[in-house]
């Protein structure tokens, strides 16, 4: 989800801006509290050093005098060359000679009370390390406020942020699925459906308004060109069938007076007048489909039993052709569709292959249901099959191969196949049997319990 996705970037920013500002208000801190001891700390080597001189005492003596007088916030460690410590009030640090902040946390030996000390060592004319560091827990205290309430602003700030964003993507989503949504009921036909705009000027809203004007002009467009062919298939059909009545006529006078020659012209003519007649009722039909007009009247019935009744149908069909045609539908499966509608789809098919396969040639007709729930139908055969480079051009209206211009047909046998399967919901594809055909319709199956569909 790319909307999750950038709000939860835009958090990552967020947090990654924030633990930097806490970094740099840390660092300062630090600065601030070298700044403020620094100078204590070498006030406090001096004084050390020339009490020690004017006492006449060593200074490991003046550091336990210092010490036991009750030195509140400075605190020693006094180390000889060896490393060993010879008196102290507080750890030695492993590297003395750099500034340290040493907290309870990295030595719990720490003086009672004490949560932090900063300090520097220097080494002494005799070889002994001294090291003097004062109490910094005030600084302590305050980076730990400035820790507090930076967690407390800053998480509320992320918080919040977070919030905001994860609120603009699932509206921003919401929208786009209504978009989505409107696309999917459009592609099923639905020509007049259009997106809801919210009204509020955004860029979604323009896109909106850009998207329901170009569905506006589609509409027109589909529908004229719907209605153009439409109402040229229905002014043709009506004088076409008055042209066939005629030619009916004559051809039973030619027969009366044994007029041999013109009796074949018109039988000739009048097979013609069919396959015109036959080719724009199929126009009509197509176009019907594709409008989807007719899934209000969607049932749900058994796929099954109708593969079965209209093969075996076909079967003396093919045997006329000297053809040999299988039914194979073993599984009950159920499906959500218009029965005509698939009739004739199934027509379609077994027709097609009949149409175009010489004889002795072997088809098969057979429903399965796929791992994925999908019930798929398969017309297939062993004859001339499809160029792959052909096989989409073949679901265009009147698109035929070179070799079939001389056959029966008129090219919108496989685009009504597809219609049909589109608005069923399902896909149509046509694959190479090796040899031959392999036509794969594959529709979204539904389960049967008593008269209702799960």
């Amino acid at each position: 989800m790319a909307s999750f996705r950038l709000a939860v970037l835009g958090t990552l920013f967020s947090t990654i801006g924030a633990v930097i500002v806490f970094a740099l208000i840390y660092v300062a801190t630090g600065q601030a509290a070298y700044r403020e001891l620094a100078p204590i700390v070498a006030g406090d080597r001096e004084d050390i050093l020339s009490d020690a001189i004017s006492d006449q005492l060593s200074v490991a003596q003046e550091i336990r005098l210092t010490i036991t007088q009750g030195a509140d916030h400075t605190f020693y460690a006094l180390a000889g060359r060896d490393g060993k410590i010879i008196v102290s009030s507080m750890p030695m640090p492993d590297h003395p000679q750099t500034w340290h902040s040493i907290t309870r946390l990295q030595d719990l030996s720490m003086p009672a009370g004490v949560s932090r000390i900063d300090g520097i060592g220097a080494p002494l004319t005799n070889g002994d390390m001294l090291f003097i560091g004062e109490d910094a827990s005030v600084f302590a205290a305050l980076n730990r406020h400035i820790a507090v309430i930076f967690a407390i602003v800053f998480g509320a700030m992320i918080g919040l942020g977070l919030l905001a964003s994860l609120t603009i993507a699932s509206y921003s989503l919401k929208r786009v699925r209504a978009i989505s949504d409107a696309s999917a009921d459009i592609m099923t036909g639905d020509l007049s459906r259009r997106i809801e705009s919210y009204g509020i000027d955004d860029e979604l809203d323009v896109l909106t308004k850009d998207l329901n004007n170009v569905l506006d002009m589609l509409e027109r467009l589909v529908e004229n060109a719907r209605q153009v062919t439409n109402d040229i298939a229905h002014d043709l059909r009506a004088p076409l069938a008055r042209l066939q009545e005629r030619l009916q006529r004559i051809a039973r006078r030619a027969k009366i007076h044994h007029d041999l020659d013109l009796e074949t012209a018109l039988e000739a003519a009048l097979a013609q007048t069919d396959i015109v007649i036959s080719m724009f009722a199929a126009l009509l039909r197509l176009a019907e489909v594709e409008a989807g007009a007719m899934q209000g009247g969607f049932t749900v019935l058994e796929l099954g039993e109708l593969v079965r009744t209209v093969g075996e149908e076909f079967l003396d069909v093919a045997a006329d052709e000297g053809q040999i045609l299988s039914v194979e539908a073993p599984t009950p499966l159920w499906v959500r569709g218009d029965r005509a509608l698939l009739v004739q789809m199934l027509v379609n098919l077994i027709e097609n292959a009949i149409r175009h396969c010489p004889s002795g040639t072997a088809m098969r007709l057979s429903l399965t249901r796929t791992p994925e729930g999908l019930a798929r139908i398969e017309m297939a055969d062993a004859g001339p099959g499809i160029p792959e480079a052909e096989r989409e051009r073949v679901f265009q209206r009147f698109a035929r191969l070179d070799r079939s211009r001389h056959s029966a047909g008129h090219g919108l046998g496989l685009p009504l196949i597809r219609a049909i399967i589109t608005m069923h919901d399902g896909t149509v594809t046509l694959l190479d049997n090796h040899p031959g055909l392999l036509v794969r319709a594959d529709l979204p199956s539904v389960a049967r319990v008593g008269s209702s569909m799960v």
